[in-house]
């Protein structure tokens, strides 16, 4: 009877997953594939040093161990994905039947179930170790697949672990976030009310993009370790974390949208506005914040503290013009995110700041009460 319930979820999530993610899916694919195997060497190598030289390329992005982790990063991250299109799968008036079929089961055999469903998802994930681990074997490089491989088992583990938990949690009372009813008593500035709706509803979310944060950091301070007082590291990295929240300043632009549309006929000036957003991302990226005047000297920093903020106002402005359309928020977010890097790498930083701050309160000035101006690019 499991394997019945298997192939119906297989049928439902995993299957459907990859036909509305397919044109994503190719593009990365055939980019991979492009990058290593046809990539151009500017004429340095001869054509027979060439084959070496891509077989190299390949051995770095598998057996490199930061290369490890930004691989890893981008795993969570697509598997966060994942947990979001089955959560709203869930949610569907065609698919409430699935509450009663599935939780007839047992636990164990539900999670067995929907870890088969996420080893589907993480088809891509097995493609990668089983290619990792026929360079491993040939060149005697063994631990990263092996690493990788109870990366992705551990992975699907928590995913099917949250899938029985979302599944049987449909006749149990929802209670509120520790914060929020410890706070109960106290008076909540407006400005703050996103992040305790963030902890109340979206702390998996915020975990996650913590670690993922972690290992972005760490795998750039340590590909960098040469170049610490190089400007353009600490730029880097406040990129690379703000890029990484974009999701949750779409979340909280979501929540004012839907929660606290009246808030535009709140007695606030736009310049007051401004700074308040610009208080939340701060408290968004705070530990990111303490860890970087760890690492670096106080005046680098506060420029990449500011960056970060300017950085993400930006992210937040540039949805007035998209509305709640998360797919194409999150492709200008990546084409900022490249156009940027390429201004820092240039030893530009502090246009890109510049650029970003300007463009983020003309944006805001001209479009914050004007919510149904939607940009159709």
């Amino acid at each position: 009877m499991s394997g019945s319930l298997t192939r119906v979820l297989l049928k439902i999530f995993a299957y459907r997953f990859y036909r509305e993610q397919s044109g994503l899916l190719l593009f990365l694919f055939v980019t991979i594939i492009s990058y290593c195997f046809f990539i151009n060497t500017a004429g340095v190598y001869q054509m027979e040093e060439s084959t070496f030289y891509h077989l190299m390329l390949m051995m770095t992005f598998i057996i490199t161990p930061v290369m490890m982790l930004l691989v890893f990063a981008c795993w969570l991250i697509y598997t966060i994905k994942s947990w979001r299109y089955v959560a709203a799968q869930l949610q569907l008036e065609n698919n409430q039947f699935l509450f009663y079929g599935i939780t007839s089961f047992s636990k164990a055999r539900q999670f067995k179930s929907w870890f088969c469903v996420q080893l589907m998802i993480s088809l891509p994930f097995l493609g990668y170790w089983l290619f990792a681990t026929v360079l491993g074997f040939i060149y005697h490089a063994n631990l990263i697949p092996a690493i990788t491989l109870v990366y992705i088992l551990l992975l699907a583990s928590i995913s099917a672990w949250l899938y029985v938990y979302l599944v049987n949690r449909i006749n149990k009372t929802r209670k509120s976030a520790l914060l929020i009813r410890m706070s109960s008593k106290l008076s909540k500035p407006f400005s703050s009310l996103f992040m305790y709706h963030l902890f109340d509803r979206y702390k998996l979310i915020y975990l996650l993009t913590k670690i993922a944060s972690l290992l972005v950091m760490t795998g750039i301070l340590y590909i960098f370790a040469d170049f610490k007082q190089d400007l353009r590291v600490p730029y880097l990295i406040m990129l690379s974390i703000v890029t990484l929240h974009s999701v949750l300043i779409f979340q909280e632009h979501r929540f004012k949208e839907t929660s606290l549309s009246f808030a535009r006929n709140l007695p606030y000036n736009r310049s007051r506005l401004f700074f308040n957003f610009s208080f939340i991302y701060f408290l968004l990226i705070l530990p990111e914040c303490i860890w970087c005047l760890s690492k670096f000297p106080l005046p680098a920093a506060l420029e990449m503290l500011f960056f970060g903020l300017s950085t993400a106002l930006l992210f937040r402005s540039i949805l007035h013009l998209m509305g709640l359309r998360m797919y194409r928020y999150l492709l200008w977010v990546f084409g900022w995110f490249m156009l940027s890097f390429y201004i820092i790498m240039f030893d530009l930083p502090r246009l890109a700041f510049s650029a970003s701050l300007l463009i983020s309160y003309l944006l805001f000035y001209r479009y914050y009460y004007k919510p149904e101006t939607y940009i159709k690019f």
